[in-house]
């Protein structure tokens, strides 16, 4: 039988002018049991020192020390109470206050078991595990449609599908195709917190482009990847997003930096001698 469950999501907030936050954490109450138990993030919890990157990184251990200790004796006190009792000591725990970590409003939930519930909404609101390469590429080819149309409304890129070698069919979210040229642009997210995550997912594309061109059917300096470097400082992933690079510098294909519009409006853009051509 599902049990409602009350949780709010824990902020760290280092500046209050700016309201500014990064979820850190869920606290979680199933008033009719008492059950109660919290998860916060680690102490070296990367998307906090890369958003605040002009934060002491200090200040979050800190926080997050004091915030565990809090947590640990609402934990004791909140374990005795039931039904209402519970759920208004919570409201009172997650109240608006001063601080660098703030609370969330209360929201609820129905779950059969609160510890995989709470296991749930950590790694949605914290760990964020629907966010992969897949979603964030869906993201950057959104945002870069938008920009062409407005930077760029003399070209028209759409999403095709190229033949390539073997009859296989590789589909672009931004293809220019008229009678004497083809170009082509493919955002790619390196996200991946695994070495192997991302060759694979470089290597996936690298080898759809050979395909193309060995048909024929697009000109390696006509293929552009618009590119998302990856952020972790680890030397596996760095070097391995190196190796990446090299192999499409070999092939001629085209680098940008996705943020680097300039270059990238540039590329659609330029179309030599070709641009009289109709589309």
């Amino acid at each position: 039988m599902k049990q409602l469950c009350t949780y709010a999501i824990m902020r760290f907030m280092p500046i209050s002018e700016t309201q500014e936050f990064a979820n850190i954490g869920i606290l979680l109450i199933s008033p009719k049991t008492g059950f109660i138990d919290y998860k916060i993030a680690p102490s070296n919890f990367k998307r906090v020192s890369h958003f605040f990157d002009d934060v002491d990184g200090s200040l979050y251990r800190c926080a997050l020390t004091n915030l565990q200790k809090e947590l640990d004796r609402v934990k004791g006190i909140c374990s005795a109470l039931r039904g209402t009792k519970q759920y208004e000591f919570i409201e009172e725990v997650t109240r608006t206050r001063e601080g660098v970590i703030v609370f969330s409003e209360t929201r609820a939930l129905l779950h059969e078991t609160p510890e995989l519930a709470l296991n749930e909404l950590y790694n949605r609101y914290i760990a964020r595990d629907f966010i992969t390469e897949q979603y964030r590429e869906r993201q950057m080819v959104k945002a870069l449609r938008h920009d062409l149309k407005v930077n760029a409304p003399d070209v028209q890129y759409t999403q095709r599908k190229l033949r390539g070698e073997y009859g296989v069919q590789v589909e672009l979210p931004f293809v220019l195709k008229n009678c004497t040229l083809v170009k082509a642009i493919k955002p790619l997210s390196f996200s991946q917190e695994k070495p192997l995550g991302l060759i694979e997912h470089g290597e996936q594309w690298i080898n759809r482009i050979k395909r193309l061109v060995k048909a024929g059917n697009i000109q390696p300096q006509n293929m552009l990847f618009a590119i998302e470097k990856p952020t972790s400082s680890n030397d596996e992933i760095i070097n391995a997003f190196g190796e990446l690079e090299a192999e499409m510098g070999r092939l001629k294909i085209e680098t940008a930096l996705f943020d680097d519009r300039s270059k990238i409006y540039q590329f659609a853009t330029d179309l030599g001698e070709e641009s009289f051509a109709l589309n």
